[in-house]
């Protein structure tokens, strides 16, 4: 963080954390954010007391210090869940203790980053070293491995930590400022068509891919990032 001009560091640090807790979201606290899959509207109460309603497509994002609660939810009268959650406290400096909560199940997700800026050098190196191997094999298998890592495919589980993520349902700026020659990536986490997920993970069960498998799933990537956020 830098400091406001004029004032001592240890002063915009101190202004920093005030804000932050006349806005209800104390340095420390977990977030969790509960998504609707359903068709009708979930009502959430945290401790016996109301928290949120949801509509339907919809979700809620709650912040509470780290700590036990008990979450109750239903939908139409009925109990979607009711069940003890120990919100754990963040164990890496600056990073905030996220959780995904899908309580039927009934949504996919998955996490990509999105690129800001850029340098012309970006991926010459990589060609270079590239453009060396021989082996078809080896080269597919390569190209195959990277197209895999450009979503990061989240758990089924109903309960997700998924700290590290900037963006949670939401889209990421459509721009952002960078240094000259520099970029910045930020991480996304959105909801993913059912069969999109299924067919994603068979893919990366792939043991020894071919150009096909290639050319495959680089179509089916780009399906995905063009539904994205």
């Amino acid at each position: 963080m830098v400091a406001a001009p004029g004032l001592p560091r240890w002063l915009s640090l101190l202004a920093a954390l005030s804000l932050s807790g006349l806005l209800g979201c104390a340095p420390g606290n977990v977030w969790v954010y509960i998504d609707n899959a359903g068709d009708e509207p979930l009502v959430v109460k945290v401790d016996g007391k109301e928290a949120a309603k949801i509509p339907p497509g919809e979700f809620a994002e709650l912040n509470y210090p780290p700590g036990e609660y008990q979450f109750l939810i239903t939908a139409g009268g009925q109990t979607v869940c009711d069940l003890k959650k120990n919100l754990e406290k963040s164990d890496t400096f600056g990073r905030t203790r996220k959780y995904l909560f899908n309580p039927d199940k009934n949504n996919c997700y998955g996490s990509y980053e999105v690129k800001y800026g850029g340098s012309r050098l970006d991926g010459v190196m990589e060609a270079s070293l590239l453009s060396h191997q021989k082996d078809p094999k080896i080269r597919a298998k390569y190209a195959y491995n990277k197209l895999l890592k450009e979503i990061d495919l989240v758990s089924t589980d109903a309960w997700n930590d998924v700290s590290g993520v900037e963006y949670i349902l939401s889209p990421p700026p459509e721009t952002m400022m960078t240094r000259s020659g520099s970029s910045r990536r930020v991480t996304v986490l959105d909801r993913l068509d059912k069969d999109d997920y299924r067919r994603l993970k068979e893919m990366s069960r792939r043991d020894n891919p071919d150009d096909a498998d290639v050319e495959e799933l680089e179509e089916l990537i780009d399906e995905i990032l063009s539904k994205a956020l």
